[in-house]
């Protein structure tokens, strides 16, 4: 039987044990105002770590920018009931792979409006925590940031492609650079 999790709003509070949200709402105690007072600046919204030092290849890292498109994948109603499929009825998305990026943090920014995407995580360990999962449903004005070694579902976005810039630390390595996970059932994802 599928291991079902039901996902809910992103919000600081309830993400913060497994990265930040990238959002001109987040704010702290260095927020300046830049530009001749025409926009403000919070420094360090979320925190960009290369942990490649502990890697076994000892390989440097470098920082990189990349620009993904991701597009919609398939999706079908909760519990297979069809009708009232309009704003608000459940859809569920299937995922049988986690990923995780031992080493180095990795940050996801849309770039798009009127958008949302799903973020799936569960804690740090060899293997994914299968019984800490979360879900969160995230919106155009919020980007993703993955603490090292967090286990999360590929990028799943809904209902139309999306743009990101995805900000993390690589040094070439295929297994340092990224691990997967591959479920024996898979993983129903409700939003």
């Amino acid at each position: 039987m599928a291991r079902t999790i039901h996902c809910e709003p992103l919000t600081e509070v309830e993400y913060a044990s497994y990265g930040g949200i990238i959002s001109t709402d987040v704010v702290n105690d260095r927020t300046v105002s830049v530009n001749n007072g025409t926009a403000r600046r919070t420094p360090e919204v979320v925190p960009t770590q290369n942990l490649y030092a502990r890697a076994p290849s000892q390989m440097p890292a470098r920082a990189v920018l990349n620009v993904s498109l991701a597009r919609p994948r398939e999706v079908q109603p909760w519990n297979g009931v069809t009708e009232n499929m309009g704003h608000g009825a459940k859809r569920v998305l299937k995922v049988k792979t986690l990923e995780r990026h031992r080493y180095s943090t990795q940050s996801f920014v849309p770039m798009g409006a009127n958008i949302k995407y799903l973020v799936v995580v569960t804690e740090e360990g060899d293997t994914p925590n299968m019984d800490r999962l979360c879900g969160f449903i995230a919106s155009d004005k919020q980007g993703v940031c993955y603490n090292p070694g967090i286990w999360h579902a590929p990028m799943s976005v809904i209902d139309q492609p999306v743009s990101f810039a995805i900000v993390q630390h690589i040094n070439g390595v295929p297994d340092e650079d990224c691990q997967f996970f591959h479920l024996e059932e898979e993983l129903e994802i409700v939003f």
